[in-house]
């Protein structure tokens, strides 16, 4: 089964994570496309079946499975029980209940011999084992190969494309991604696909456009460096902005969208002060900021609000913020 990506109605956070690693789970009519070998198709086909199964009931009973992430029952724990590996301390208690639920998933436990079965899927362990194998050696910009089950990683050659950004998507977000992805080219940018989760687009070299997926995240960076920091560069993207007809709309926007530091690496530690942050104050129309250095952008994601409904409005008013990108770069270079 594939969970419907128009879905919006969750009765936790969780379970809305649960929702969106399902997801990504890349469609076997993809990920099976070039792999030639029959066996091998076939143990791919009973992972994701298994997969999809332990998904499902996960997003029908989130409380059994809360608060861990949905990648350790879906990936790590399986990598467990299909290696005979044992979980680290941490987990331990977790995958321990977990065991208790596999039985319901087909895994049975032969004592004689010491090993895993599952007469419903029998080539689950033996493929799972290859897959984990084969992806400690090849590097490919695959991104989370076994988190989203891409069975790609069989094939001879893996190519990525525009749809593996879009699918995990809903209707709209695909048909807004769509609109910038077209803009953005229109506008003279290169696409670059960094994994399967990130498009980044690039002007004159500078990153100026980041699409992605893991939820739906939209950035266009003012960095006139793409390793680090030039004095002057925000000034730079507001004194473009302030030069348009439409400069109200623009900075009123840019106030409400900037990437704000909040201290990212220590932020489980409570709320930091902005000397124990590695952003700097920036002035807005007389509006100060405490833009983030190490994602300098114009973006309405910040932690703590992973899923954004992002509106018709927004595209119009990032389509501006990439035309005040070129603007800048240009008068920079």
């Amino acid at each position: 089964m594939r969970f419907d990506v128009n879905r919006s109605d969750f009765v936790s956070d969780y379970q809305r994570q649960i929702w969106q690693f399902g997801m990504h789970i890349v469609p076997l009519s993809v990920s099976l496309s070039d792999v030639e070998d029959v066996e091998i198709q076939e143990g791919c086909t009973q992972i994701y079946d298994c997969t999809m199964e332990i998904l499902t009931d996960m997003l029908a009973h989130p409380d059994d499975y809360a608060p861990v992430q949905p990648r350790w029952y879906t990936c790590d724990y399986l990598v467990w029980l299909a290696g005979g590996g044992k979980p680290n301390k941490h987990h331990r208690e977790t995958f321990m209940r977990f065991l208790e639920k596999t039985p319901q998933f087909g895994f049975l436990f032969d004592e004689p011999t010491q090993t895993l079965l599952n007469p419903r899927y029998p080539l689950f362990a033996d493929t799972f084992r290859r897959m984990s194998a084969l992806a400690k050696t090849r590097k490919q910009n695959m991104g989370g190969y076994l988190e989203r089950r891409d069975f790609r990683l069989f094939a001879k050659k893996i190519i990525l494309s525009l749809d593996d950004l879009l699918r995990p998507l809903s209707d709209v977000e695909k048909e807004y991604f769509l609109t910038l992805h077209e803009y953005a080219l229109s506008l003279g940018m290169k696409a670059e696909m960094k994994d399967p989760c990130t498009f980044r687009y690039s002007y004159k070299k500078l990153y100026s456009l980041v699409l992605q997926n893991n939820p739906a995240r939209i950035s266009v960076p003012y960095r006139l460096s793409n390793g680090g920091h030039v004095h002057g560069q925000f000034d730079r993207f507001i004194e473009a902005a302030e030069a348009q007809t439409d400069a109200d709309a623009l900075i009123r926007y840019i106030q409400n969208n900037i990437g704000i530091c909040d201290g990212c690496r220590y932020r489980s530690e409570g709320r930091k002060t902005p000397n124990e942050r590695c952003g700097q104050w920036v002035a807005i129309r007389g509006v100060r900021r405490f833009a983030s250095l190490c994602a300098a952008a114009i973006s309405r994601y910040h932690r703590g609000r992973p899923f954004i409904p992002y509106t018709l409005e927004d595209v119009l008013m990032l389509k501006r913020m990439l035309d005040i990108r070129v603007m800048q770069v240009e008068a920079y270079t």
